[in-house]
């Protein structure tokens, strides 16, 4: 009866609940990027069938008499067998096909909607814009949504649905608690709140964690889980596939970074990805205005909570950003909101969190100490933060807003670089093939 009570609150609330793991044939359906968002974008999904399909079309079209037929590139994949696997649930241990369907053609700057067909089944109608708007536009980002069914996450996304619009949704990592089990990603993927936008994220720690039983928190050895629900561009660096990528959003490159594999900020999988985004800002130079980088741990956050981002991650990334002329890092992990002043040219902001798990301001961080002007005591405030980036040729303005849709913190940026449309949206994307590594290695979309 409890379970039938909570699911009926969270269905008034948002309009559906979260789908439930064994009644599921198409489920944690995503729209994401690709590199150029103005004529592509990518659907992954789940499915229990080994055959289905999506429909798209112009979001004029309703009745989907135009509709485009897409069959997905698709693997049966489940973690079961595979070593950290969370043991207590049925969830990702249960097979199903991954399936990625890649639209293009599209048109700049124009809505579509689309569904997923399979068996006699037929998903919810979703839609999502493509970039390519002139003037001003803009994008929304979070961090760390992390617990199941924490009472922050939802609203506040649609709270900046409401007061943004947004077409483009970033998010720093750590969406959920522990990424290997599933029951975390049907209470944020399979909500209705979390749709109708186009999606990009890095992994966090968490979505590195197979299982928390005894709080020894088990890894994998590639954020194995976010690898099999998103794909993403599959132009990142040689060694970290599918957890970094770039793409190009109007005037604005976007670069992922996953921080978790530079932990140690030594060796392979870190001097891998620093040259891959040093030649990427590189090659692309004349086709953006600004450099967002989005990562999951601060490098100018709490040396308190955690000290290898100080130690370790801080002088080996903020030189690499110096060089490239990084406008804006965006991330998270500290749960402890800051921004800083601008630093060699670049502003780190550190949403702190995205929902219920929150700390206090210790004295590692503090507004005045000539790194940080602005510093917020979530803990203590109840506070969870998004923000709203918009952008223009002119500058970019960033509103940090809580979950009562008020403005904590804004800031703006200005640019540093020339920038002509004539090279923006220039190609269309090359869908590269993307072979995940680490647990699991060896499958293919």
């Amino acid at each position: 009866m409890r379970k039938i009570i909570i699911g009926l609150i969270c269905c008034l609330c948002f309009g559906n609940c979260f789908a439930e793991e064994s009644d599921s044939v198409i489920y944690h359906i995503v729209t994401t990027v690709c590199e150029n968002s103005a004529n592509s974008a990518t659907v992954n999904y789940h499915c229990s069938n080994p055959s289905s399909y999506v429909l798209y079309t112009k979001a004029s079209d309703k009745a989907f008499r135009k509709a485009v037929k897409v069959e997905p590139e698709s693997a049966l994949w489940s973690t079961k067998g595979i070593e950290n696997t969370a043991k207590e649930t049925t969830f990702f241990t249960k097979e199903r096909y991954v399936c990625s369907a890649h639209l293009s053609g599209l048109k700049p700057n124009s809505e579509y909607i689309f569904k997923i067909v399979s068996q006699g089944t037929e998903s919810k109608v979703f839609s999502f814009a493509t970039s390519g708007k002139r003037g001003k536009w803009n994008f929304v980002a979070f961090t760390d949504f992390q617990h199941k069914g924490n009472r922050e996450t939802l609203p506040l996304i649609q709270n900046m649905k409401e007061l943004a619009h947004p077409a483009l949704v970033i998010c720093s990592g750590d969406m959920v608690d522990v990424a290997g089990k599933e029951d975390g990603w049907f209470w944020l993927l399979d909500n209705d709140v979390f749709r109708d936008f186009v999606y990009a994220a890095s992994p966090g720690d968490h979505e590195y964690w197979a299982d928390d039983t005894g709080r020894k928190y088990p890894q994998y050895n590639s954020p194995h889980t976010f690898n099999h629900l998103f794909k993403f561009p599959g132009n990142g660096a040689p060694m970290s596939p599918n957890s970094t990528y770039w793409f190009l959003y109007n005037n604005v490159l976007f670069i992922a970074l996953d921080m978790n594999n530079s932990n140690v900020a030594t060796g392979p999988r870190f001097e891998d990805q620093v040259k891959w985004f040093e030649k990427t800002v590189e090659i692309l130079k004349g086709r953006y205005q600004y450099i967002v980088v989005y990562e999951h741990k601060s490098i100018y956050g709490s040396s308190k909570i955690d000290s290898v981002v100080a130690a370790r991650l801080r002088p080996q990334w903020a030189p690499v950003f110096k060089k490239c002329g990084v406008d804006l890092v965006l991330s998270g992990h500290d749960h402890i909101f800051s921004r800083t002043e601008q630093i060699d040219g670049t502003f780190y902001l550190d949403m702190g969190s995205s929902g219920d798990k929150r700390r206090a301001i210790d004295s590692s961080v503090a507004e005045g100490d000539g790194i940080h002007a602005k510093v917020l005591d979530l803990k203590n405030q109840g506070l969870c933060c998004a923000c709203n980036v918009e952008v223009s040729k002119r500058g970019m303005k960033v509103t940090v807003y809580n979950q009562r849709k008020e403005a904590v913190d804004s800031f703006e940026i200005s640019p540093k670089r020339k920038y002509s449309r004539k090279t923006e949206n220039r190609g269309e994307q090359v869908f590269h093939p993307t072979t995940f590594v680490g647990a699991g290695a060896g499958i293919n979309f």
